[in-house]
């Protein structure tokens, strides 16, 4: 699979529903305890639009989009409008190896904090540097792989401590092959397109 980097057309993704789904396995017993079993230590994001009706211009943008990432095969950026703000209060920077960190989105509620890599950061991001208590933009000393999410800083101290603010893509890929639309006509040209689903990748 080869992944364009490219943003689904984001005015479409807007009216597509969906979120996180965990592979869990349960089990029911006879006392009526619950066993669960989490396979998945991060969610596989999922996205659908049940037969979106387009103006003629949408539609052309869309099939265009199908035509070029091959249907499902190809993955590429898509925009979740529910969650693509990143601050410096609900992120983290986690240490991979040398001074090369991974990028993640922070979610805390109660006790309990989940941390959730970003591999597809938008272009623009900035990143912070907190030392001895104070925090300074390091971005001009600081390589972004807008690919991987990763950064790599310079002059680490024991200590340091990073985070970011800006937008950030989920990688996706459609979970089908084929395409259905309806042509209904009209002055705007309106078509109806079923089914349409697209579904997190791991790159």
């Amino acid at each position: 699979m080869a992944f364009f980097e490219q943003q689904f057309p984001p005015l479409i993704s807007i009216n597509m529903s969906g979120g996180p789904r965990f592979l869990t396995d349960k089990a029911s017993m006879s006392g009526g305890q619950r066993i669960t079993n989490r396979r998945s230590q991060y969610p596989l994001h999922q996205y659908s639009f049940n037969k979106p009706t387009l103006s003629g211009a949408e539609f052309e943008t869309l099939r265009s989009f199908f035509y070029v990432v091959g249907g499902d095969a190809d993955g590429f950026r898509f925009k979740d409008w529910s969650d693509f703000i990143a601050v410096q209060s609900n992120t983290s920077a986690t240490f991979i190896s040398t001074n090369i960190y991974q990028l993640n989105r922070v979610y805390v509620f109660g006790s309990r904090t989940f941390t959730r890599p970003i591999y597809k950061p938008v272009v623009g991001a900035t990143i912070y540097r907190t030392r001895s208590s104070v925090t300074t933009d390091i971005t001009g000393t600081t390589t972004i792989n807008f690919t991987t999410g990763r950064i790599t800083v310079t002059g680490h101290a024991d200590g340091d401590v990073y985070k970011w603010s800006g937008e950030f893509d989920v990688p996706v890929a459609l979970r089908d092959s084929s395409a259905a639309w309806t042509f209904l006509g009209g002055p705007d040209m309106l078509t109806e397109w079923s089914g349409l689903e697209v579904e997190e990748i791991r790159v």
